[in-house]
């Protein structure tokens, strides 16, 4: 890997800690196009094993320290890394009723949800019971701050990785850039793959996208 592609060394120069925010690997779940949140735990299936892999090679030696979701497919990915710190508040979303469902009889049932929540997902809980995006973002940013506060001391140059999930981790960064959460899909990530935020200390930057 060429130095230009190791983007999060260039935050030594910003005097920043950069923090490598994954989505974890693939699982039968993602391949299937079913919804896959809180109350989902399946593994990584055999594809995303091999992305696993590949993740591991690709930051080899570059991560001082790993945090992870509580979640099987999150843990199983954080472990090519390293061993992890596990943050419960990083778990996926609460899907309410739609956990483990294909996305498209769920889209059809539920229309007028899926309506509301695209034009304002923030304070909208998914059926059955689930979580908002707005509530989703406050959980995970107080996981975030707690990693946060374990390098307070010393920010500059560190690079840790936070493996976590999609909508957990497109949430955060529509909270830390101050962005409505409307436009959360433009922060996705294709399995196994990182948006690179940095903290200066004071606030949240995005460096990096799907590294």
């Amino acid at each position: 890997m060429t130095e230009p592609s190791r983007p999060w060394r260039r935050v030594a120069a910003l005097g920043g800690l950069a923090v490598l925010l994954i989505r974890h690997g693939q699982t039968e779940f993602n391949a299937q196009k079913r919804f896959c949140g809180g109350r989902s735990d399946p593994p990584l299936d055999e594809h995303g094993r091999a992305q696993a892999f590949e993740l591991g090679r690709r930051f080899a030696g570059e991560i001082e320290r790993v945090y992870a979701s509580p979640q099987r497919r999150a843990l199983e990915t954080a472990a090519v890394l390293g061993e992890a710190t596990i943050v419960d508040e990083l778990r996926e979303i609460d899907q309410g009723s739609l956990e483990g469902r294909e996305f498209h009889p769920a889209l059809v049932e539920h229309a007028d949800f899926f309506r509301a929540w695209k034009r304002d997902p923030s304070e909208i809980p998914v059926p059955g019971g689930g979580e908002s995006m707005g509530a989703l973002a406050d959980r995970v940013a107080r996981g975030m701050s707690r990693i946060v506060s374990d390098h307070h001391a010393d920010l500059r140059g560190r690079t840790v990785a936070v493996v976590a999930h999609q909508l957990a981790q497109a949430a955060f960064v529509c909270r830390a850039l101050g962005k409505p959460m409307r436009r959360w899909p433009e922060f996705e990530l294709r399995n196994a793959t990182a948006n690179l935020l940095v903290w200066d200390g004071e606030g949240w930057s995005l460096l990096g996208r799907n590294l």
